[in-house]
């Protein structure tokens, strides 16, 4: 739980607050058993008289209002009402600060996870479904955050009453709290010992659901062809399989928590029958009132009600922890490597490949194998060769996505490991071989590479990709929705549309990775007079 704590440690004076409000609610909520037990034994049990051998009569001015030297029921109606009121205020603050706490920190912990992410290299995300990470970072925010809420409110709560209680307890008699402390701290062990098998499941849980949210976004995103092919009954029974799967898991689970609900509630029944033979001893020897049994009583409600809940924010502290540790496995994962002093390579002019092999982990044999090949300002190079040859991985390292495992790649005579690949990056334009739009208008497609891009710019770069016929097409222009819920582009729009935004960026450096393949011969041909 390292994790969480480094993460709570920015809001540790919120969480003081939360917990001294919490105190204070606690506190003033107890009070109530106590002046209840008062007034059973100041007024109840002899109405009549100030004093329980009934020598001292009062009258019911006296009885309501008291004298100088005896309280009456308007006095202890005062103190109801304060306490409560003070309890219920306190519960407001709380309420807001501890839900301040757990928004702050649940955006912190998703957007350093996402950003982490990010910048993980790119075979982290070949390497995993789509979908997997997001689960990950989604399922650490939504945990953390109930056990963070449960922690506070219910836990906090029960610790609160029992230094309350003991306190009470122990100004009436010592045999009393032996009773609740030796019950407590067995019923608290026991619970842990049953809870650790909840653990090992809520850990398979958790891995079953990510892997589930990776394959269930795969199916989505590729329903084309899932139901081109008429496969949608197959790829419904093979998530189904997975749903099944995790609820044979949870159903273990429920199983469990029943099993662990059952033993708490008996043991903490057992132990409220023991307090109360406890009391009826006491009682029988003078030493506990009527009144201060009735508060005592009140008091295993405070503690007693709550521990029923102990196995629940057991089970969220498992699941916590669990998510915790998926978390941690992620953020613990090496970014993409950067040098600690990088060089300036200044507007690209040359790039050289010396004698670059790459192999992929995966793979038994090299996609390129001691490539060399060098490029000027204003030249054009092509790569040709059958699927697989390597034309892809090729261009994969040219921009860093991989980095050379044999020989080395220069930008002006810069070798590769020497700066940072961002400032290339921000000087190319990049159409890949799957043309990757994105949900909203054209315009916002192409702003996408180049925000201070100007009308005159966009209309450039559509007009040099051949986007006219599409425009026209188009109901509002640029200002149409492509993607989901919007326009249906063909295979060659899409790419029209994204060498227009590769072209907007005006950049040093283009590349297309077999990108002009959908929009047709007559496009590729007039592309190339173009540029």
């Amino acid at each position: 739980m390292k994790v969480l704590l480094h993460y709570l440690k920015p809001y540790r004076l919120l969480i003081f607050i939360s917990l001294l409000l919490a105190s204070v609610n606690q506190v003033f909520s107890l009070f109530s058993p106590a002046i209840t037990g008062n007034i059973l034994d100041r007024l109840v049990t002899h109405p009549n008289f100030f004093d329980k051998e009934k020598t001292i009569s009062r009258n019911l001015n006296e009885y309501l209002y008291g004298n100088d030297m005896y309280h009456g029921v308007f006095y202890f109606l005062g103190l109801l009402i304060g306490t409560a009121m003070i309890s219920r205020i306190a519960k407001a603050f709380q309420d807001y600060v501890v839900n301040v706490i757990i928004q702050k920190f649940g955006a912190k912990i998703f957007t350093d996870g996402l950003r982490h992410s990010m910048r993980l290299p790119y075979h982290e995300f070949e390497d995993q479904r789509s979908g997997e990470t997001l689960s990950i970072l989604t399922k650490v925010r939504e945990d953390t955050v109930k056990f963070i809420n449960n922690f506070i409110n219910i836990f906090f709560g029960i610790l609160v009453s029992i230094i309350f209680v003991s306190v009470y307890a122990i100004r009436l008699h010592w045999s009393i709290m032996p009773v609740y402390i030796i019950g407590i701290i067995f019923i608290a062990v026991v619970t842990n010992l049953l809870s650790r098998r909840i653990k090992t499941i809520q850990k398979n849980i958790v891995k079953e659901t990510t892997d589930l949210a990776g394959s269930t976004t795969e199916s989505l995103r590729n329903i084309e062809i899932v139901k081109s092919l008429g496969l949608t009954n197959q790829e419904v029974e093979r998530l189904n399989n997975n749903t099944y799967k995790i609820l044979n898991l949870e159903l273990r689970k429920v199983k469990s928590i029943r099993s662990l609900s059952f033993v708490q509630g008996t043991l903490v029944n057992f132990l409220q029958q023991m307090i109360t033979f406890t009391l009826l001893l006491l009682i029988f020897k003078n030493v506990v009132t009527p009144g201060q049994y009735l508060s005592l009583m009140f008091y295993g409600f405070f503690i007693f009600g709550p521990m029923q809940e102990i196995g629940n924010i057991i089970i969220s502290y498992r699941e916590a922890q669990a998510s915790l540790n998926n978390f941690d496995r992620v953020m613990k994962k090496e970014v993409e490597a950067k040098p600690l002093s990088p060089k300036k390579i200044g507007a690209i002019e040359e790039l050289e490949f010396q004698k670059v092999s790459f192999q992929h982990q995966t793979a038994h044999y090299k996609a390129l194998n001691s490539i060399s090949f060098d490029v000027k300002n204003g030249e054009t190079i092509a790569f040709v060769g059958p699927s697989g040859s390597g034309k892809s991985t090729l261009v994969k390292l040219l921009v860093g996505l991989y980095r050379p495992q044999e020989g080395s790649i220069f930008y002006n005579h810069v070798d590769g490991k020497e700066f940072d690949f961002d400032e290339l990056r921000n000087q190319i334009g990049f159409v890949t071989q799957d043309t990757q739009l994105f949900a909203g208008t054209i315009k916002e497609n192409l702003l996408f590479v180049n925000p201070a891009a100007t009308e005159e710019d966009l209309q450039s770069a559509l007009k040099k990709s051949s986007c006219t016929g599409l425009l026209e097409r188009a109901e509002n222009g640029i200002e149409t929705v492509i993607g989901e819920g919007g326009l249906k582009l063909s295979g060659g729009e899409k790419q029209r549309i994204a060498i227009a935004r590769a072209l907007l960026r005006k950049p040093h450096l283009l590349i297309f990775d077999e990108a002009t393949s959908a929009p047709g011969q007559h496009y590729r041909g007039g592309n190339y007079d173009n540029h």
